[in-house]
């Protein structure tokens, strides 16, 4: 690692992702798999995992967004990408060229984008969103599909729903999934819409459904879609978050430390400075109640977790010297510091802390076994 960016950085694990397409694969059934790389590749970097996804022979990606699509574009990635979200139709026609496909979810925004489409003599591609039981994007009658499909200036290549609770295990939520899923089947194959509804959930346990399509999301890069249900065997976590001791200092008993003085030493003390904060992606809800992985061993929090650095009590970790290398969140559920358990700690999700690794972390990617990127955004 050069020393220039020796202060906090999130590994991604392209071995392990290529790996856990193969297993996806196994568990799609010959389904197409959509690789869903909206909001930066969920944190872990989109152009980067893209790569390496072409490389593992995915051809089909899926964004929020028309800037992250054009993000893919200028990184090189090859392959189809349906954008989820609304998109301002001039923007739709600037784009046509490249192999973008575009949402409608309801008639009034299909028939503007057909009329201009007819103008221009083009038609756009397009999936349609088909409201199954989120409440969220989407048509819910099969007139407003039918009105959609005879739209002479857009090309309709499949319908697609969003599950609610296809990662849970609950048999009240099964069979919403259950009623969900046949929903979509009902109002599109009798048209010869392609479909896709398995997003991670609906890939673990609801393997049998039928569709062209999975869209693979946080289970492609080895997390749990619901931290209370098993993850098959073969996926594997590509994430680590971590930063180095900066500064050690000795405190006395009865010192207090950091913002709020919130933690006042109960013994002589061993602090480390470490160069990580909730800017970083550290998030503060977990400042007092949290340890992280260093030489071995496990570090307590101190005080607050401050916006650039944090402290932590190295007492009891002999030999730690600064540039000592700490695991902030691992990916590996097994640990203490699993970023699962962070997210279960502070009452939400592994999503959320993966998306919030800031944009001031570099992400350094290992591939055959070596580190063979940096990416900076600033």
């Amino acid at each position: 690692m050069n020393n220039f960016y020796w202060r906090t950085w999130a590994e991604i694990d392209l071995d392990a992702l290529k790996g856990n397409i193969t297993k996806i694969r196994e568990l799609a059934k010959g389904k197409e798999i959509i690789a869903v790389v909206k909001a930066n590749a969920y944190g872990h970097g989109d152009v980067q995992c893209a790569k390496a996804l072409n490389k593992a022979g995915v051809k089909h990606f899926a964004v929020s967004n028309l800037w992250e699509a054009q993000r893919l574009t200028l990184g090189g990635i090859e392959g189809k990408i349906l954008i989820f979200g609304y998109c301002d139709i001039p923007l739709i026609f600037e784009n046509l060229g490249r192999d973008y496909i575009f949402t409608v979810g309801d008639t009034e925004y299909a028939e503007r984008l057909s009329e201009l489409a007819v103008q221009r003599n083009v038609r756009v591609p397009v999936h349609i969103k088909i409201d199954t039981g989120m409440s969220r994007v989407g048509i819910n009658t099969e007139e407003q599909l039918d009105f959609i499909l005879s739209q002479k200036g857009l090309d309709c290549l499949a319908g697609y729903t969003h599950f609610a609770v296809a990662d849970s295990l609950d048999s009240s939520d099964i069979e919403y999934t259950d009623l969900q899923q046949k929903k979509l089947l009902d109002m599109c194959k009798k048209r010869g819409l392609k479909t896709h509804s398995q997003n991670s959930g609906g890939i673990i346990y609801h393997g049998d459904y039928e569709g062209d399509f999975v869209r693979a999301g946080i289970v492609m890069y080895g997390q749990r879609p619901d931290l209370c249900f098993p993850i098959p065997n073969g996926i594997k976590p590509i994430f680590n978050f971590k930063t180095v001791v900066n500064q050690l200092k000795t405190i006395d008993e009865g010192t207090t430390v950091s913002y709020g003085r919130t933690f006042t030493a109960k013994r002589k003390t061993r602090l480390a400075l470490v160069a990580c904060g909730y800017a970083d992606g550290f998030n503060r809800r977990l400042s007092g109640g949290w340890s992280v992985f260093v030489n071995g061993r496990y570090a307590p929090i101190c005080g607050r977790i401050c916006m650039d650095q944090t402290l932590i009590d190295v007492t009891d970790i002999p030999d730690i010297k600064i540039g000592d290398v700490v695991t902030i969140y691992s990916g590996d559920p097994s640990m203490e510091c699993s970023i699962e358990r962070a997210a279960d700690k502070i009452g939400t999700i592994n999503y959320e802390l993966l998306c919030a690794i800031g944009m001031r972390v570099p992400r350094i990617y290992i591939e055959n076994g070596k580190e063979t990127e940096i990416q900076r955004y600033i």
